[in-house]
């Protein structure tokens, strides 16, 4: 299929830069996101204000590194260096692909092997490379996918229209998009620091799901990083054991659950809420049920 548009290209052709940690930072700060340096790491903060992480959350630190990285902080989390896990008071737990540089069809279950050949029959996966489909056709898809999935609140068009902006102020994120007789139908986003592929979001239309658009799209993101040669894992997120459909698809996809040993801290009052009223979300960030 010849493409016309000059702000998408194949996804063969795809690629995009790998940031190291510094780097990550200084995006993260064009972004406008609160970035502060505490000793040689950066940290930024997630979630609810005061909450901070590495930047790159798989950075693994020494004990005397991860440390609240500022008295204003009610809380934080770092991964530590494999050596010191036992100074480990919790984990992460990661979805990460076990082995990036085998990563193939045969690394799907055979179901998932089916729909990944429809996918590709019904689905022309691009490299987003310019604001115009996200700025014509994305708002109306994320809404869509939101919708359903309740995953967070849908935003505003001009909120959404702001957020997709940091994707073309520099060359790191990747953006694959699926169109479908040329609409999108979804698409997900990532970027690599140190050698760690992150896939960030994902959104796929409704009406696109019998393609099996999200199949193709984590597929083919994996197929990307595996061609960059530097890059060995792929993290897909973040346990969710409250949505068993999402973890079936991933583990249809090859991907497994890591609890990657981490060292945090949490204000009383904070841990106590978060563990009795959002259980699901203090598991993420501790490892602790």
């Amino acid at each position: 299929m010849a493409m016309v548009d000059p702000q998408v290209r194949d996804a063969s052709e795809a690629g995009f830069a790998v940031l190291s940690e510094k780097e990550l930072a200084e995006r993260r700060i064009a972004e406008g996101v609160r970035v502060i340096r505490h000793g040689a790491r950066y940290w930024e903060q997630t979630g609810a204000p005061g909450f901070f992480q590495p930047v790159h959350l798989l950075a693994r630190l020494t004990p005397e590194e991860a440390t609240r990285p500022t008295p204003l902080s009610w809380g934080f989390r770092a991964a530590l260096k494999p050596e010191s896990s036992s100074a480990a008071n919790g984990t992460v737990p990661v979805v990460r692909l076990p082995d990036l540089e085998s990563y193939g069809v045969d690394s799907l279950s055979s179901n998932r092997r089916n729909k990944l050949r429809k996918c590709q029959r019904l689905v022309h996966i691009v490299q987003v490379t310019g604001p115009r489909l996200l700025s014509e056709q994305g708002y109306d898809t994320v809404v869509d996918a939101l919708s359903r999935t309740r995953h967070k609140k849908p935003p505003t068009r001009e909120q959404y229209l702001s957020s997709i902006r940091k994707y073309f102020q520099g060359n790191h994120w990747c953006v694959l998009a699926g169109l479908i007789d040329g609409k999108l139908g979804g698409y997900l986003d990532g970027y690599v620091v140190d050698g760690v592929a992150y896939g960030v979001n994902a959104y796929y239309a409704t009406w696109a799901l019998p393609t099996n658009i999200s199949t193709g799209l984590v597929f083919e993101f994996a197929q990307i990083c595996r061609r960059l040669g530097s890059v060995r894992t792929l993290v897909g997120g973040l346990d969710s054991r409250e949505a068993p459909k999402l973890g079936q698809f991933k583990d249809d996809m090859g991907f497994i659950v890591d609890p990657v040993p981490i060292k945090w801290s949490m204000n009383t009052l904070a841990q106590t809420f978060i563990r009795w009223h959002r259980p699901h979300t203090y598991y993420r960030l501790t490892g602790e049920a």
